[in-house]
């Protein structure tokens, strides 16, 4: 989080700076392993540590040694100085104590001076062991910086690392220019300098997206030929790909053209289904699991999503964000008002347009106006001529927002408002606010409950809030799409409810520990397999006749189920699935497609196992003439039995696991043992009637 604020801050700084400025990005050498155990326990008393926390800290660094094992002999211990424990969650916290007493020093001295936007001087920003230094009057203020940081490498050890240090120079004499590169330890760029993995420049979009942009596109070509399915493609999509872009979106929030999008995410496609044609469409695999999709993100949203989280900082009115302190106005009444107009974001930071036009399409399409959290600043407001004392005394003692000035279902009282600001508030002006808060008009916005939208920003933390906003704006952007369960549904002459829907949504998301059994059912859900009656819409010279030979039109509902070769199969898996939980199973295709079972059917788990293996065979023979056997369906179960377990294993649930399979196993085993016994004497009777 820090880290998208400093690359931010250093952005905007390079926009505004003109001439004669210098941005160092100094890294450290072996930053952790250098800090000496003295200082930095001098350092802790410094900052007033006492007590039990110095005296653990004391116990762990005041005399450390260790020993070296050589040829399996244990040599003599030595002392160890120097460095921080790898490992211990306390070491990144030691070593930025440390490193803030240089911060300290150079933030103090006068004689290196910091570049000035507005009333803000900005001399450092610190992430782990990366430092960022902004300098005005270069030669001078390097000068000093490095005296300073030559005497704290005295009593710390710190070092700098000339080779992965930098310094972007912003200066227009190329004498001065020269002087400098002799004079200072840094290397000197004049078009860019990277920081925390992003490219700090006047043209970001070709030095970061386009780059990014053709890494995943290599990355992904690299990875076509790997073994995954494709729901673990879609799957590497998120893990691996995903977090680069929203790292990306975050750090750099500005305007974006739509074609990056659009070639990212046929990119994204081809890979998921390896440059074969898609059996899915785009808009059902980006919705929520929990409405039947598999939750491929969506970019622009993501992107949308990221950049709107900054909003949340505006209104939460945060200070983290230095770059929001550079602006020249008071952001958070900008949330829930009226538009500003184009002339006072130019006197904002870089993004913060972008950022607020974003915003405002999203507001617009929620249909919002005035807000329960529309701050009492705000342009409604001052719209009623109120004077900026009494705003400002309200705002102090935590009236901030219209609703605000409720008590209960009532207007709060001229004495209640003069109370609680201690001071004197015109008759007239209370005249204006309840008049303006209490119309017919208005009164109803500010009184209504909180929508999904503002409960998010008056959160108090900003953990999870890009996953809460891209929920949000995947609802609000939400495309019509036909549903595949209520194409099922046509198919078995039947309906389902919104609540039987979300049970099979559920269900092919949970049917499973394994994904490769789970795929199945995910495939059968989503209507993958190709028909001989889809095949024969895609291309004319196909026939729509069913591939079992049975003469009839191979719809999908007919290859999985109607078939008259197939039900043979299915009514011998509905004997072994009644026979195994001990009741009666009706003969159902939502039961076994779409694992939608009766209410009082008490082993639903158990007979998914059996239809999912079953589903397996079914579509391993799809274009077999004739009817799956039973065997088949055998060595499916116990292939599933082991993938299964191995998952029970890793997730430490191998009781729930022989909890699942107890009964089926001991049916698997007995059915394969019988049908080896069976082929052992059919093969022996061949043999002696041979002889």
């Amino acid at each position: 989080m820090q880290g998208w604020f400093n690359i931010r801050k250093t952005i905007h700084i390079i926009d505004h700076i003109n001439n004669n400025h210098m941005i160092i990005s100094i890294d450290a050498e072996k930053a952790f392993d250098k800090i000496q155990h003295p200082f930095l326990l001098k350092t802790l008393e410094s900052i007033g540590i006492e007590g039990s926390f110095l005296k653990i800290i004391n116990s762990i660094y005041l005399k450390p040694s260790t020993h070296i094992i050589c040829n399996g002999d244990k040599l003599n211990p030595f002392p160890i100085r120097s460095g921080v424990k790898q490992g211990c969650p306390l070491s990144p916290l030691l070593f930025d104590i440390v490193l803030e007493t240089l911060a300290v020093a150079i933030r103090e001295e006068k004689e290196i001076e910091g570049i000035k936007i507005g009333k803000e001087e900005t001399k450092l920003s610190l992430f782990a062991d990366d430092m960022m230094v902004y300098l005005k009057n270069p030669r001078d203020s390097t000068k000093k910086l490095i005296e300073i940081i030559n005497n704290f490498s005295k009593v710390a050890e710190y070092k700098i690392n000339p080779h992965k240090s930098s310094a972007f120079l912003y200066i227009s004499n190329t004498a001065q220019q020269q002087k400098l590169e002799r004079e200072i330890p840094f290397k000197i760029t004049l078009d860019k300098i990277k920081y925390l993995g992003i490219y700090l420049t006047q043209e970001l979009y070709e030095h970061n997206y386009k780059t990014l942009s053709t890494q995943l596109k290599l990355d992904l070509n690299n990875w076509k030929n790997i073994n995954c399915s494709w729901v673990g493609r879609a799957n590497i999509i998120k893990m691996t790909i995903l977090p680069k872009l929203i790292y990306l979106f975050s750090a750099i929030p500005m305007e974006l053209p739509k074609n990056l999008f659009t070639d990212l995410e046929k990119t994204i496609t081809k890979f998921i289904w390896n440059n074969k044609r898609s059996r899915i469409s785009r808009e059902i695999m980006k919705k929520n699991t929990k409405e039947g999709g598999l939750a491929v993100p969506d970019l622009r949203l993501y992107y949308k999503a990221a950049v709107t989280k900054k909003i949340w900082y505006w209104l939460r009115d945060r200070k983290e964000d230095q770059c929001n302190r550079l602006g020249a106005s008071d952001l958070s009444q900008t949330v829930y008002d009226k538009p500003k107009d184009s002339s006072f974001w130019d006197k904002n930071p870089l993004f913060h347009k972008n950022c607020w036009e974003n915003w405002r399409t999203v507001w617009e399409r929620l249909g919002l106006d005035l807000t329960p959290y529309t701050k009492i600043n705000s342009k409604w407001v001052n719209d009623l001529n109120i004077k900026k004392e009494t705003i400002r005394k309200l705002g102090e003692h935590r009236i901030a927002y219209m609703s605000d000035l409720w008590e209960g279902k009532d207007f709060k009282t001229k004495q209640d408002l003069e109370r609680v600001t201690k001071c004197k508030i015109n008759n007239l002006e209370y005249i204006k606010f309840k008049g303006f808060c209490t119309n017919k008009t208005n009164v109803t916005k500010i009184r209504r409950v909180a929508t999904n939208w503002e409960t998010i920003f008056i959160k108090t933390s900003d953990k999870g809030l890009i996953t809460q906003i891209y929920k949000e704006l995947n609802q609000l952007y939400k495309k019509s799409s036909h549903s595949l369960i209520d194409k099922w549904a046509r198919d078995m002459n039947r309906q389902f409810s919104a609540k039987e829907i979300k049970t099979i949504n559920k269900h092919m998301k949970k049917c499973s520990t394994s994904l490769i059994i789970r795929e199945m059912q995910i495939k059968t859900t989503l209507r993958y397999h190709l028909t001989p009656s889809r095949l024969a819409n895609m291309t004319a010279m196909e026939s729509n006749e069913c591939w079992r030979g049975c003469g009839k039109v191979g719809t999908l509902i007919h290859c999985w189920w109607s078939c008259e070769l197939i039900q043979t199969f299915w009514r011998a898996i509905w004997n072994y699935a009644q026979r195994v939980i001990k009741d009666c199973l009706p003969f159902d295709p939502a039961i076994a497609l779409l694992g939608f079972y009766p209410k009082e059917i008490i082993r639903k788990k158990t007979c998914t196992r059996i239809f999912i293996g079953a589903l397996f065979v079914v579509a391993k023979n799809w274009k077999t003439r004739g009817c799956p056997s039973i065997g088949e369906w055998l060595n499916k179960l116990w292939y599933m039995l082991v993938m299964e377990y191995y998952c029970a294993k890793r997730n430490n649930k191998v009781e729930e696991f022989h909890g699942d399979w107890n009964n089926l196993q001991e049916v698997i085993q007995s059915e394969r043992s019988r049908t080896r016994r069976t082929l052992y004497t059919e093969t022996n009777t061949l043999w002696y009637n041979r002889r």
